[in-house]
């Protein structure tokens, strides 16, 4: 059944009434998603794996499927689209690790990037140690006053050790 179908019933009021709930709620709906419409948004350059220079990152392969090896750099590169610089926050989530030294377990890594609109800033994770190879979904947020504005899921895996 159609809209008109429900509605032809109800007297022109109950119409009216309904079409003006309607656009108010449409009105403070497309408030609310434009809040940050003046603020530029971050946009994912590319993704994957890289080399191991983090000042100038080499993308090795782009892909989200990681393998959990010591010595493995991923994660994305990102930039502002406009004409314009914002400091934004970043969380990296990944299942827990615990450093045998010192017993502490790590369940995300946060902090804070300066992204533009004119160069790729990096946001790269290092697997540097064996207890670091936590096979699982790895998850890159970046927030804007909490709120995620862009993210991207590495699935890390065992890779299958072949023998002679």
């Amino acid at each position: 059944m159609n809209t008109y179908c429900i509605l032809a019933p109800l007297n022109i009021r109950m119409r009216s009434l309904f079409s003006i709930l309607f656009c108010l709620t449409f009105a403070t709906f497309s408030v609310a998603c434009g809040q940050h419409a003046n603020e530029e948004s971050p946009r994912i350059v590319d993704f994957g794996i890289y080399g191991a220079d983090r000042e100038n990152p080499e993308l090795l392969s782009e892909t989200d499927e990681i393998p959990a090896t010591v010595g493995t750099v991923f994660g994305v590169r990102m930039m502002l689209d406009g004409k314009t610089t914002a400091s934004l926050s970043f969380r990296w989530t990944f299942p827990a690790m615990q450093d045998p030294a010192s017993g502490q377990i790590w369940t995300e890594m946060t902090g804070t990037r300066e992204l533009s609109s004119d160069r790729a800033q990096s946001f790269l994770a290092r697997i540097n140690n064996d207890w670091e190879a936590v096979p699982g979904d790895w998850t890159l947020q970046v927030l804007r006053s909490e709120q995620v504005v862009a993210e991207k899921i590495f699935h890390v895996f065992v890779p299958l050790v072949v023998s002679d």
